[in-house]
């Protein structure tokens, strides 16, 4: 790697891994960091993709060329409880498991489909779901996200509160999504106690027009959301 990039990716705030050259791996803990860097690799045809652990790469995955892998396990912050609410805030970094431990002998409830993820939150809600029920249950659950989007800029979807989430929450679009929109920086749960998703509820997917649907959402979220394909897929 020449010097002058080596320079520009710590100048961002971000941690670079040289443990892991020839491939690009950087690490980030703040918005801001995650920020620069998009702003660094626009111009220079660098490609994004933001993990956590990175446990959802198989292992013979061969990344397109000039891409910077970004870690977001030091936003890692569970930033807010709300028991009364049922409702926790939290960064995209933060383990799966120390959610489950935090909550663990509380009325809140993490289901079963997400607690066993070994992951991050951000992984859960974006990686993959062969079976679709993780999937379900953050789409039912999940109240509102941050992420930083390819012009560096803060995107905010959803909230805390009723009239934030009211009509068609159109960000739920977002799960399974892999990150081809954006750097998820923080997600919004509620963790009431549901009804149980049976396997047929969670994993059966309308047809028809609703596939068209899905894929016509999809399709101008990426051209309003990363229009010159930074994240790469």
């Amino acid at each position: 790697m020449e010097e002058k990039l080596r320079l520009e990716i710590k100048a961002c705030g971000c941690e670079l891994l040289e443990r892991f050259l020839p491939r690009l791996v950087v690490a980030a803990s703040s918005e801001e960091s995650i920020s620069k860097l998009i702003h660094l690799a626009g111009p220079k045809r660098l490609r994004l993709i933001a993990t956590g652990t990175g446990s959802s790469f198989p292992a013979n995955y061969q990344p397109p060329p000039n891409t910077i892998f970004l870690l977001t396990l030091g936003l890692n912050a569970i930033l807010e409880l709300r028991f009364d609410d049922a409702m926790a805030v939290l960064q995209a970094g933060t383990l799966v498991s120390a959610l489950r431990e935090k909550i663990e002998g509380t009325a809140l409830e993490l289901p079963s489909w997400v607690a066993d993820y070994a992951g991050t939150m951000g992984g859960a809600m974006l990686g993959p779901d062969a079976a679709g029920r993780r999937h379900a249950e953050m789409r039912r659950r999940l109240l509102g996200v941050e992420l930083v989007d390819a012009r560096g800029q803060m995107v905010r979807f959803g909230g805390c509160t009723v009239k934030n989430v009211a009509g068609y929450d159109y960000w739920t679009f977002l799960v399974g999504t892999a990150g081809r929109f954006g750097v998820l920086t923080k997600l919004i749960l509620n963790l009431e106690r549901m009804p149980v998703f049976t396997a047929e509820t969670s994993t059966q997917r309308p047809g028809g027009k609703t596939d068209e649907a899905h894929r016509w959402i999809i399709a101008n979220l990426e051209k309003r959301l990363d229009p010159d394909g930074i994240f790469a897929r």
